[in-house]
């Protein structure tokens, strides 16, 4: 019986693992074939858009990032399940710039509602810049100002082990970081 419980919960943790790293490679496809110009551009993305045209919101959030020219639109984007990391709602999106691949994943809380895994999720981010759930490897993730969203940024260009801070991809992602984090400061 305990065989049979253990090849059962082997088999689900396969399924899991699976369908998540074909999740990735399609949204990796998805980016490649989708015609994002603004993406696949090594120029700095101009500071004149300003985030109070925007509401105070997921969508309002991605209308900025679509603005800024960090997505190519807010078509294509993938509902996440946010209640994983105790957030409001969640959405991913794959891009590309400089011809790497982009993966931005952007979630919103409900700071006046937070339950026990948002307060654990944003704890670990304040303190280590990153976070575990399910005993996966750790996320580096960032979080804005506000304490209302959350982002996931992941370039397949970045070393994560040691970037090359003179790179173009680093630079962006750099700015990129600094504009969410400035959202509805």
């Amino acid at each position: 019986m305990k065989r049979i419980l253990t090849a059962i919960l082997c088999a689900g943790i396969l399924a899991v693992t699976a369908v998540g790293c074909s999740y990735n490679d399609a949204l990796y496809k998805d980016g490649n074939s989708s015609s994002q110009t603004s993406e696949d551009s090594t120029q700095p993305t101009t500071s004149s858009v300003k985030d109070d045209k925007y509401g105070n919101d997921l969508d309002g959030l991605v209308d900025y990032f679509v603005a800024k020219e960090y997505l190519g639109s807010k078509d294509g984007s993938i509902k996440m399940d946010a209640s994983a990391i105790g957030a409001k709602e969640g959405k991913k999106f794959a891009a590309k710039y400089a011809g790497s691949n982009i993966i931005i994943e952007l979630y919103s809380y409900d700071t006046k509602k937070t339950n026990s895994t948002a307060d654990e999720i944003v704890k670990s981010v304040k303190d280590n810049g990153t976070f575990s759930i399910y005993g996966l490897p750790d996320v580096t993730a960032y979080l804005s100002d506000n304490g209302n969203y959350l982002m996931i940024y992941t370039d397949t260009a970045i070393n994560k082990t040691n970037p090359d801070k003179n790179s173009d991809n680093y630079k962006h992602r750099e700015q990129v970081i600094k504009d969410f984090k400035a959202f509805k400061k």
